[in-house]
């Protein structure tokens, strides 16, 4: 029970860090747009560091299940390509292929 009570503590927790995030993300949105509508140079500053800000501390945050996901892709990738390389290494496609 107090497993699953520090799991749901850890997912509200999880869940605010990234409103918190995606908060920020919308009014670097919405700074950018009045910077192009009003063309005020310092906005422009403005907004690129808030989104540096948000790229180097929320991505992390924001995109958790996008990277876990290309992680693992690319993992699988580095074991198909091992794979044929061992293979081909030591020749047994081309055995096969004799063979047939």
């Amino acid at each position: 029970m107090k497993k699953a009570l520090s799991r749901a503590k850890k997912g509200w927790a999880d869940m605010e860090q990234k409103g918190k995030w995606l908060l920020l993300l919308f009014i670097d949105i919405l700074l950018f747009i009045c910077a192009l509508s009003l063309n005020i140079i310092a906005l422009y500053f403005l907004v690129i560091l808030l989104s540096f800000f948000i790229y180097r501390n929320g991505n992390a945050v924001l995109f958790k299940e996008y990277d876990d996901r290309k992680r693992q892709k690319y993992e699988d990738y580095k074991v198909v390509q091992e794979a044929a390389k061992e293979s081909i290494r030591t020749g047994k496609i081309l055995k096969k292929k004799k063979e047939l």
